[in-house]
């Protein structure tokens, strides 16, 4: 994504719904814990719920005394336990759409001794209800970048907005003069929201906006701000997240992209998770497969004896 130009040097743009140079407003969002539809409400990250293992019934054979069934319940309870750690979007799906989201092709290095710390976020507008789930996010990304990441809700003006429209000027003009202020380094980045006329929480029908220090832009570059526009969209239209969440799903997403290059070394939580589930599951097909197998062996000697107790008595 370009970027426009604020003042004092430093970059600054925001986010609109063809991921040009502008304000993001898609329309408004219904925040909250749950969304009509279904949803979550959590403070860590998104995940998602699992229906049935399969898509239809196993017909496990009713076995009487000692037998591996109860083996096979306990693979199955384990087998699920393991799915729950793995990213849903591995297996081809998303669990909030961000699979389309572009993967960093860059090799970037923190930042080390730049950011004095500040305050996280200031909530000019009150709508942020859980300060832990926003901040969390929010140190996830300084960890990972060296950036300090700054949220700030900004109230409605007349000298922001142009009726329906937010003036980009002023309001670049507005962030610049907030970084002067309130920061002493350049590894700051302001993520700002500005809020539209009639505007609410529940609708959120303003703009979001950012501007990067000197030296956040060194890593905050063209492609890591598209990752981070990519992963903000997903998230404000996934209705079911609250403010909070958003936010902090969005840095904590970006950081773990932009920090490690698509090509580094492979994966190794993820190659043993799924090694174990493959074994899982060739122990419970396995399993059945046995169980069936004896439950017809079993079956086809019952006929033979009583033939053979009938030959007997003649």
């Amino acid at each position: 994504m370009g970027r426009s130009g604020g003042g004092s040097g430093r970059s600054g743009g925001g986010f609109g719904g063809g991921r040009s140079s502008g304000g993001f407003s898609g329309g408004g969002r219904s925040s909250g814990g749950f969304s009509s539809g279904g949803g979550f409400g959590h403070s860590s990250g998104p995940h998602f719920t699992m229906g049935p293992i399969f898509g239809y019934g196993f017909g496990y054979p009713r076995r009487t005394g000692c037998g591996c069934g109860g083996g096979i319940l306990i693979i199955i309870i384990f087998f699920i336990m393991m799915m729950s750690y793995i990213p849903f979007d591995f297996f081809g799906g998303t669990s909030n759409n961000t699979s389309n989201v572009e993967k960093s092709t860059k090799q970037r290095e923190a930042l080390k001794g730049v950011v004095t710390k500040t305050d996280w976020y200031d909530d000019q507008l009150g709508w942020i209800s859980s300060e832990k789930v926003l901040i969390s996010g929010l140190e996830d990304f300084y960890k990972e970048t060296g950036i300090q990441p700054y949220v700030l809700f900004v109230p409605y003006s007349e000298e922001l907005w142009n009726g329906n429209n937010l003036n980009v000027t002023a309001a670049d003009d507005y962030l610049n003069k907030i970084y002067d202020e309130r920061f002493e380094d350049e590894g700051h980045f302001i993520f700002a929201y500005f809020q539209c006329k009639n505007d609410s929480k529940q609708e959120m029908e303003g703009e979001f906006r950012y501007l990067s220090g000197y030296s956040a832009d060194t890593i905050m570059d063209n492609e890591a701000i598209s990752i981070l526009w990519g992963y903000f969209e997903a998230n404000y239209y996934n209705t079911s997240l609250t403010i909070e969440e958003m936010i902090a799903n969005t840095f904590t997403q970006t950081a773990d992209n932009i920090m490690q290059n698509s090509e580094d070394g492979v994966n190794i939580p993820m190659i043993l998770s799924i090694i174990i589930i493959v074994i899982i599951v060739i122990i419970i097909i396995y399993s059945i497969i046995s169980n069936r197998k004896r439950k017809k062996q079993e079956q086809a000697g019952k006929p033979a004896d009583v033939i053979i107790e009938k030959d007997d008595n003649k």
